[in-house]
């Protein structure tokens, strides 16, 4: 097959190897101490991933996990991965801060034939034998996952400790007697909740992805395309620049016709024509190097806001500014909502009740937010924190021809919130 040359745009979205640690562990071994745990295992693929930078290709979310890292707070330094021999070569490519890498005999391996200590050399490189850390690897391969993770559990000495499982059930199934099992689901979000500086460069170009594609998708229209038209438009665009989404489709949104406001979100199956004059809201998701995407804003397809929708499009942008300065640490999610209604009071919108307004974290999933603070209670009206990254989501609703849709992406600092979207807060014309 020739080599084809990438378009301009596309480069600036290639894949290259990412930092052997991006994630936050100071703030994860904060969390371990305000909830009593001696350490933590990760067995869900995006938690893993955010330890070690390990990404599992040909792995679905359903099958049995074959990888795991566990993390000591008593030895932080010292965590340690367990993979199955096929992911071993893996880290030759994406090299991990985890010098401990412990490989098991898995499925590739024949029943009918006895485990030999000699089947981890299938997979291992001939010219990398004598790296040391392979070295390491052949020396602990174990010819089954749980034997590999109850002798990290062992080393670590957290066996006879109180132990976090972001999947508590496979901490049970270990049966490892003198271990408590602890739920570790809430000390991962709260450390994924603020963002390492590579974290943040990541869902800069994440975003950058994503705006380049909805542009592509607007100049991709003609008349008579459909819904399942644009769908595909920005799905190809998004693939051509190097990104993912996942099926049904990426445009959450549904889009009501005619007058009606009511609120829904695509299923894939739409396919009326987009005709001129339509507010498409672009909210799209999507992934690259697993770190998320999200939002857009509204689009009228061959034109702009006219009548009403003038009002709710000025009055939208004036809230995005608002919050903007107004997210910085310290604020609550409750008073961000009242001080983006009370703007739309100001810009004389006839129903400020019905705007809708909410935020959730991004980075990993569109969540990234511990649901249960360390002392118990719910995290619901959640306060931000520097270097978080949260998306604002506006919508003012109405018919296909006056609906107005905002969501920027915004990371939280001191001086208020930096947009990571290029392009304002204006809807897209023409």
């Amino acid at each position: 097959m020739a080599a084809t040359k990438l378009p301009g745009d596309a480069v600036a979205f290639e894949r290259v190897p990412l930092p052997k640690r991006f994630c936050n562990l100071e703030r994860l071994l904060f969390a371990l101490e305000a909830r009593g745990l001696d350490g933590i295992v990760a067995t869900l693929p995006y938690n893993v991933f955010y330890l070690t930078g390990f990404k599992a290709i040909a792995h679905k979310a359903d099958e049995p996990r074959p990888y795991a890292v566990i993390v000591s707070r008593h030895a932080p330094e010292r965590p340690i991965l367990v993979v199955a021999d096929y992911y071993l070569a893996t880290f030759l490519k994406q090299p991990t801060w985890v010098e401990d890498v412990r490989p098991f005999r898995a499925v590739m391996m024949p029943l009918d034939l006895p485990p030999r200590k000699e089947d981890i050399d299938r997979f291992i490189p001939g010219n990398r034998t004598k790296v040391a850390w392979v070295e390491r690897a052949r020396r602990s391969y174990t010819f089954d996952m749980g034997t590999a993770v109850r002798g990290a559990l062992r080393d670590l000495k957290l066996d006879c400790g109180r132990v976090a499982f972001d999947d508590m059930g496979a901490g049970f199934r270990l049966g490892v007697e003198g271990m408590q099992v602890g739920d570790g689901y809430d000390p991962l979000m709260f450390a994924r909740a603020v963002k390492t500086q590579a974290e943040l460069r990541l869902l800069e170009r994440s975003t950058r992805l994503n705006e380049t594609a909805i542009r592509r998708t607007m100049a991709s229209w003609q008349k008579g395309a459909t819904w399942r038209d644009l769908n595909r438009a920005y799905a190809a665009a998004v693939t051509d620049l190097g990104g993912f989404v996942r099926d049904p489709g990426a445009m959450v949104w549904g889009h009501p016709r005619g007058a009606d406001a009511t609120l829904t979100l695509a299923t894939g199956l739409e396919d009326d024509e987009v005709t001129s004059g339509t507010h498409v809201t672009f909210d799209c998701h999507g992934t690259i190097d697993l770190y998320c995407w999200d939002g857009g804003k509204t689009w009228v397809v061959e034109g702009e806001p006219e009548g009403g929708a003038k009002l709710f499009a000025k009055a939208t942008a004036q809230v995005g500014e608002a919050l903007l300065d107004a997210m910085r640490p310290g604020a609550k999610i409750s008073e961000l909502q009242a001080c983006a209604r009370q703007v739309y009071r100001r810009a004389g919108v006839p129903d400020a009740a019905s705007a809708v307004i909410f935020f959730h974290g991004l980075g990993l999933s569109h969540m990234d937010i511990e649901q249960t603070l360390a002392d118990g209670r719910p995290n619901g009206d959640w306060v931000l924190e520097e270097n978080m990254v949260a998306p604002v989501h506006l919508l003012y609703p109405g018919g296909e021809h006056e609906r107005i849709w905002l969501e920027e992406v915004v990371h939280v600092t001191k001086d208020g919130g930096r947009a990571l979207f290029s392009w304002g807060f204006e809807p897209l014309v023409a």
